[in-house]
């Protein structure tokens, strides 16, 4: 019976940006900007204790937390947008989060037979989640670039907190014949804090077979091409659980409400959040069809499988009607099938033993399509990202990365319809006008090396998907760069028919264009085809070698260069506007294929040092 302890604690401060101005075609922030600082320490423990020589029992404990210190800014002097950019703000906060986890199992390894074994694990788990955010926000700034909150007229709070308790009981067996054929069984229950009684808890079982024919049949075993080969089928299940607290209405209490009299008041007021009791955990079944294999002196390696996924009760955001009182509830959508395949190959290119020359190059292709095939609400339409008429919304029928917005309207033979001024007519409501899901990615990665040296490169390609952009839909409506093939000093006739039905022939200006149609017309106008190329990454490293090492404290040390996202090429998003699709413009979720004049992407470029000792 030991206790040894693994000590991967580390302190780790990541500095993302700063940024000295923000420009926005409606409004200029003066002199903003934002920092983030983070540290994190983790680590675990466990005891193991050998109950015979076929059980085990372990206890295994684990620590996980992180601490944020964010800050935001922007100086007086604003020309428009809110009164606070207006007048100078300031707010500082700290985020932290902290996981708890708690783990006993109990494993067992058994030969039944010359021909069976067996293999088990049961246990349980406890896992407690705390996040707790707490600062100061200031407004009204005194004097300029005085970033203090002494400095400020107004002082309020930032704080939010939550916490989530998971307990959990889980099993596995495993049963295999001859070292050729395997079968195995596994379930587990959890249970969940936040939730209602009758909803916090799920099951979820799975099952998998999987089978060797490079080990069961001669002509494999003897063959010089064929190394290893599996087959595998399987069926699993697993789950999700929600943070904070969606099923309950919340009060907010705000001691600092302005009142038009001069003077502030408290008041209490119920949160725009709808609870909703009846919220259930999602659930994920998936059946799986794989196979691996090494061919050729295990040069060329292989791992392919197709799938269908289905997702049970999706938890997303609804928007509701502002009448009721209420802007979201969080509720489930009723089913979600994907289905996908992925494929990865590995290539020995060169392959030389010690310090020779060393090539190997991998492809990663996958492709998938998630369509809803039950919305399970009382509405044929549920906008879970976004904004209540423009966004992503899971329709019966349609992709879960359906975009919805203003069109262009059509006439019964689908010819755009153009207004009278010469302007596309805009068709409102929640039109579909894209989908944000690219048909396939793939990754190529190449991985080089000769002596003490060592070449990395990775290049990505996403096929298809749609985005919507302002950042364009700015460059070009206010003429910030030209647009391939057109000449602003023309005039425009938009291709459709008039209200008589006719072709069009009303010629417009390039300011009714740009700004009626453009920048300031139907939501479809804005989308583009998001296929690109990108170098995502470049490292070059190298080792010292032991000669050099043998007379210093260091068992090994090395020296990479790396560059993150050095090239990339978008062939369908209009030319001079240099736009990377890589943004997210809604934020952390479910949401994509948007773009709110976002801070393009960064190129990285970094030195690290690794040595032991």
């Amino acid at each position: 019976m030991g206790l040894p302890f693994q000590n991967p604690v580390t302190g780790e401060s990541v500095y993302y940006r700063q940024n000295n101005s923000i420009q926005h075609p409606l409004w200029t922030v003066a002199n903003a900007g934002n920092t983030q600082l983070t540290n994190r320490v983790f680590g675990n423990a466990n005891i193991s204790y050998a109950v015979n020589d076929n059980i085990n029992l372990m206890y295994v404990f684990g620590f996980d937390t992180y601490s944020e210190n964010n800050s935001n800014y922007s100086n007086r002097g604003g020309k428009t947008g809110s009164v606070a950019n207006q007048s100078g703000q300031y707010e500082t906060w700290n985020n932290t989060n902290t996981i708890n986890n708690h783990k006993i199992t109990l494993t067992g390894s058994y030969d039944l037979s010359d021909d069976f074994d067996l293999n088990f694990t049961v246990g349980g788990e406890t896992r407690r989640d705390v996040y707790d955010r707490s600062g100061v926000a200031s407004t009204g700034q005194q004097v300029f670039g005085v970033l203090r909150h002494f400095n400020f007229a107004a002082q309020n709070e930032i704080q939010y907190f939550q916490e989530r308790n998971i307990a959990g009981l889980f099993g596995q067996a495993d049963l295999g014949f001859q070292d050729m054929a395997y079968l195995t069984l596994a379930a587990r229950k959890y249970w969940v804090s936040n939730l209602t009684q009758d909803n916090r808890s799920i099951t979820y079982p799975s099952a998998s077979i999987s089978f060797l024919p490079s080990k069961a049949f001669d002509f494999i075993r003897e063959s010089s091409a064929i190394n290893f080969l599996k087959v595998r089928a399987g069926y699993g299940t697993s789950a999700s659980f929600t943070t904070g607290y969606p099923v309950a209405n919340t009060l907010l209490l705000n001691t600092q409400r302005f009142n038009p009299g001069g003077a502030d008041v408290v008041v209490n007021t119920t949160s725009r959040v709808l609870g909703n009791p009846n919220l259930k955990p999602e659930r994920l079944d998936e059946l799986e069809f794989g196979l691996e294999g090494s061919f050729f002196d295990n040069r060329v390696r292989l791992d392919a499988s197709i799938y269908k996924r289905i997702t049970k009760d999706l938890v997303i955001n609804r928007p509701l009607d502002a009448a009721s009182g209420y802007d979201i509830t969080r509720t489930n959508v009723g089913e979600i099938e994907n289905d996908g395949i992925e494929i990865d190959l590995t290539y020995d290119i060169f392959r030389n033993a010690g310090d020779g020359f060393n090539w190997t190059a991998n492809v990663n292709w996958s492709t998938s399509e998630a369509i809803v095939t039950d919305l399970g609400l009382d509405t044929d339409i549920a906008v879970f990202a976004g904004f209540s008429n423009r966004g992503n919304a899971a329709i019966a029928g349609e992709s879960l990365g359906t975009m919805i917005g203003t069109a262009i309207a059509r006439d019964d033979n689908g010819n755009f319809r153009v207004n009278g001024a010469g302007s596309y007519v805009i068709q409102n409501g929640n039109n579909i006008i894209g989908d944000a899901n690219p048909d396939f990615t793939m990754n190529v990665s190449n991985q080089i090396s000769y002596k003490n040296f060592s070449l990395g490169f990775l290049f990505n390609w996403i096929q298809g998907g749609d985005m919507y952009s302002q950042t364009i839909q700015t460059l070009l409506g206010r003429g910030v760069v030209s647009q391939e093939g057109v000449d602003r000093a023309n005039s425009f006739i938009l291709p459709g028919v008039n209200p008589a039905g006719e072709t069009n022939n009303m010629q417009i200006n390039n300011s009714q264009y740009y700004f009626s149609n453009v920048l300031y017309g139907p939501d479809e106008m804005g989308v583009y085809d998001a296929t690109v190329f990108r170098l995502q990454e470049l490292a070059l490293g190298y080792s010292l070698p032991d000669s050099m090492l043998s007379k210093t404290p260091f068992g090994s040390l090395s020296v990479t260069l790396s560059a993150n996202n050095l090239w990339f090429y978008t062939p369908n998003m209009p030319k001079n506007t240099n736009f990377d699709p890589n943004v997210a413009g809604l934020g952390v979720g479910n949401g994509r294929g948007f773009e709110y004049l976002n801070g393009p992407s960064s190129r990285r470029y970094g030195l690290s040092v690794k040595a032991s000792f």
